[in-house]
């Protein structure tokens, strides 16, 4: 992963330049302090991180992400979101943010040291995409609706990531990476939304929220729903509907970029959720959708619970949660946990 890096970083470095580009040719209006993010998600179960130090299942994921100033559409927006007479009437009365994210998802089996094809358990796999985010808040509900093009296969690059990461801190390298899926394009739309169904406010601030949240996905990666809850609890919680995360379908979380002008106090908070997922199909676990290939037979459905804690310092904000998933496949049906982090900055716009 570490000698991916640079590539990452270069391509997520163009999108940004490019979308200052347009900011610049569009100022706002002065009357509106805009602002814009960088992010940077990481998931893995190494301990570095918090994790259980399995090195199986989901054992990797990075990403990249920039997301756009308040209220500015880039212009693949009305494509994105056009279609939707659903969409253009929420649009309208929300705040918006647009994204645009590089992303890489690596999946193993459990025994990584033999070469041969394991047969009772889930493939090697590698996702490398593109996403496009659009996200649109009021101060009860967010609506997320993302588009991910992208590839599994070899060109996704997992055998030079997970390798050459473990190289570099001296551990063994997996041996099992020419069994992977074979190259296959991907195109997936996730839809998202979440409620802030209760919440409790002092002089201080929010101190407490229970947010619902349901959604959809469907493409050649992922086809199903799911249906969950969010409790936040801590001091001066921000206006937006949780902290997200690279592998959750949640998107970009909303943030409020009107805030790049001002000094911001600091937020602390904690936070546990619980999901439950539909899954009628999972490339990862079904195998190649136009390639013949190794798979496994999957569970209808799976649950997934979360807890962590968010900080937020002047513009500065990070997450940390423990993520554990319920067995996913018949063949190894076992429970799989990661560590999940995410940095943002989010900078004043002139």
């Amino acid at each position: 992963m570490i000698k991916l890096f640079p590539v990452f970083l270069f391509s997520f470095l163009l999108l940004s330049l490019d979308s200052q580009a347009e900011n610049s040719a569009t100022p706002p209006p002065p009357t509106k302090p805009y602002g814009e993010s960088f992010s940077v998600y990481v998931e893995n179960d190494t301990r570095r991180l918090g994790g259980p130090n399995t090195d199986s299942d989901y054992t990797s994921g990075i990403r990249f992400s920039y997301q756009y100033a308040e209220d500015l559409e880039p212009l693949w927006v009305p494509p994105l979101i056009g279609w939707s007479d659903r969409f253009k009437y929420e649009r309208d009365k929300s705040t918006t943010n647009f994204g645009i994210s590089i992303a890489q998802q690596m999946f193993t089996p459990d025994n990584t040291d033999t070469s041969e094809l394991i047969l009772n358990d889930r493939p090697y796999a590698a996702w490398l995409y593109v996403a496009l985010s659009a996200n649109l808040k009021t101060p009860s509900h967010s609506h997320n609706l993302e588009l991910d093009i992208g590839l599994i296969g070899p060109g996704a690059l997992g055998e030079q990531a997970q390798n050459g990461f473990h190289d570099l801190i001296k551990v063994p390298t997996a041996n099992g990476w020419d069994n992977q899926l074979a190259t296959e394009p991907t195109l997936q739309l996730n839809y998202n939304q979440k409620i802030r169904f209760y919440e409790i406010e002092t002089e201080s601030g929010r101190v407490f929220d229970f947010i619902p949240s349901t959604g959809l996905s469907f493409g050649n990666v992922l086809i199903g729903a799911h249906i969950g809850a969010l409790v936040r609890a801590g001091i001066r919680l921000p206006d937006d509907f949780g902290a997200s995360s690279l592998s959750s379908v949640d998107g970009e979380s909303l943030l409020n970029l009107k805030i790049g002008k001002q000094n911001l106090p600091w937020r602390l908070y904690g936070f546990a959720g619980i999901r439950g997922n539909a899954v009628a199909h999972n490339i990862f676990l079904d195998g190649n959708t136009i390639h013949d290939s190794h798979r496994v037979t999957k569970y209808p459905f799976n649950a997934e619970t979360e807890f962590g804690y968010a900080l937020q310092i002047s513009h500065w904000s990070y997450s940390w949660r423990f993520v554990t998933v319920s067995p996913e496949f018949e063949e190894r049906s076992e429970f799989n946990s990661y560590a999940s982090i995410s940095i943002s900055y989010i900078r004043a716009w002139e």
